[in-house]
């Protein structure tokens, strides 16, 4: 069974010479210019709708003419669109090979090396310009290498050089001045863009764009009107009964030159005054339009606005519509890993293995690079351990995004521990443990000792002890006030008074010259 194209007609074999030479070059006298039409240069509704018509029949030079222009002459839209065609460089190119086979390991290999070279990584943009334009063509450059051939370059092709065939719309050809001719094979990288289903020509983005695209000119050119007229203050000339027809004319030179060069000369007789514009909001009104149609086009090309334009809602909604614009993106990678895999991969194993192996494809591929939140990475360090969970330096290096660190560099280290103190509030277990593991000063024996012997508590029992009793005969809270305030009164028994001073300066003793206390 032959080997068929991505049209579904039959591979045929290619001279090696052929190969190593250019098919789709501009000459002199071809139908293949560098020169261009301008077709977005006073654009209208009924101009615009014929060239949507003559893209679809077949004649698609002037479609994509104007999505060139669209790119140059709005911002936004070469903003968001740039935004999309990019979005693939944050994926990695993965490639397996197809079976286990030794062939298949060194095909794969192959394709490796070619998507990491720079001439084919960095083209991976202008493949990419197919999402505009709903097709992108890049003309494969082949050397000699050794025994095998190898893609030295990746190179994109005016897309107004092709024709799509005016039959089923699908099978795309190379302008020729004898007419369209088939594309040579294993030679081209054609990328078909699916923003849309139905016929390739209209599955770009430029297409979905073009009537957002005229709308939003028409209003800013209105803006532009608006604020020529109402921008500047009113000059107002008068004149009198009298005036001549070269007064006025005098006067009427005047008003337009203090618009103007802000300086002019009038006689006496005449008076000019300068009325400003009173603001009315019709400003508002050609940049909410302004705003809206860049919102249609954020919609159309990255499928949320959130990410592009200021709008409420605030993180939440953003993470929410970045989702979405992931979407999109892996949508898109994998269709350029379908045509990477059938025009790249597939010219690779064909041109360098004996057909007769049946040498499995390679299988392409991009993935998104795993990222962890450092902020829950660094909750999991403090509670994981506790759990028994056991975490991988690297994958911690990895995330923080790390090195490690050389011999003899400089690294940070964790501060040295502080003599232990006891918390404020511990339970009764906690405590008991810990002073038995922590070291006793001699203020510490000396407060053991006088709870050990009891004689504090029983100087304390026998000076409180009265104390209590009147207490216990109150019968209201102010008999409990008025005995307060008569034991307060006092100075306390000359035990209690005498007990606690000894144990006082027994203590700033200990603490000033460090000697060894005790109550005696």
């Amino acid at each position: 069974m032959p080997i068929l194209d991505q049209f579904g007609r039959p591979l045929q074999s290619v001279p090696e010479s052929e190969l190593l030479e250019r098919q789709a070059v501009a000459s002199f006298g071809s139908v293949r210019q560098i020169q261009s039409g301008h077709p977005a240069d006073g654009l209208t509704p009924l101009r615009l709708a014929a060239i949507l018509r003559e893209a679809e029949n077949g004649d698609a030079t002037s479609y994509l003419e104007l999505a060139e222009q669209m790119e140059e002459k709005d911002l936004h839209y070469a903003a968001v669109l740039g935004v999309r065609k990019r979005a693939i460089r944050s994926l990695a190119s993965q490639v397996d090979p197809g079976d286990d086979s030794d062939a298949a390991n060194e095909a794969a290999d192959m394709v490796r090396q070619t998507l990491s070279a720079a001439p084919v990584k960095t083209a991976l943009i202008d493949v990419m310009d197919a999402l505009g334009k709903s097709y992108s063509v890049s003309e494969i450059g082949w050397e000699r290498e050794g025994r095998n051939l190898k893609v030295s370059s990746l190179e994109l092709i005016d897309p107004r050089w092709f024709e799509f065939d005016r039959e089923n719309g699908k099978h795309i050809y190379l302008r020729d001045n004898a007419g369209p001719q088939p594309l040579r094979p294993d030679s081209y990288v054609i990328h078909m863009a699916k923003a849309k289903s139905g016929l390739p020509i209209r599955g770009g983005l430029s297409r979905l764009a073009a009537w957002a695209y005229i709308f939003k000119n028409y209003t800013l050119k209105d803006w532009a009107i608006f604020c020529e007229a109402y921008g500047h203050p009113l000059r107002l000339g008068k004149y009198d009964a009298t005036a001549t027809p070269e007064d006025r004319q005098t006067l009427l030179r005047a008003v337009r030159q203090i618009g103007v060069d802000m300086a002019a000369i009038i006689p006496k007789s005449m008076e000019v005054d300068i009325v400003s514009a009173a603001a009315t909001g019709a400003d508002k009104l050609y940049e909410g339009s302004a705003r809206y149609w860049d919102e249609q086009l954020s919609k159309g090309v990255l499928g949320q606005v959130a990410t592009t334009d200021a709008i409420s809602g605030g993180h939440a909604v953003g993470k929410i519509h970045e989702e979405v614009r992931s979407d999109i993106r892996d949508a898109d990678a994998e269709q350029l890993a379908a045509t990477l895999q059938r025009d790249l991969a597939g010219p690779i194993v064909r041109l360098n293995f004996d057909p007769r192996h049946n040498v499995a494809m390679p299988v392409i591929s991009f993935v998104t690079p795993e990222r962890a939140d450092p902020g829950l990475l660094l909750q999991l360090l403090d509670k994981g351990p506790q759990l028994g969970l056991r975490i991988a330096t690297s994958d911690v290096r990895k995330a923080f995004n790390l090195r490690e660190p050389e011999d003899g560099e400089e690294v940070l280290m964790a501060p040295a521990p502080t003599e232990a103190t006891i918390p404020s509030k511990l339970d009764q277990q906690a405590a008991s443990t810990l002073s038995e593991a922590a070291p006793k000063d001699s203020i510490d024996a000396l407060v053991e000792e006088l709870m050990s012997d009891g004689e504090l508590q029983k100087v304390a029992e026998g000076e409180l002890a009265e104390l209590l009793d009147i207490l216990g005969s109150a019968t209201d809270f102010d008999q409990v006030r008025d005995i307060l305030d008569v034991f307060a009164e006092g100075s306390g028994s000359a035990a209690l008074r005498e007990h606690l001073s000894r144990t006082t300066f027994a203590a700033r003793l200990a603490g000033e010259v460090g000697a060894e206390v005790s109550d005696a």
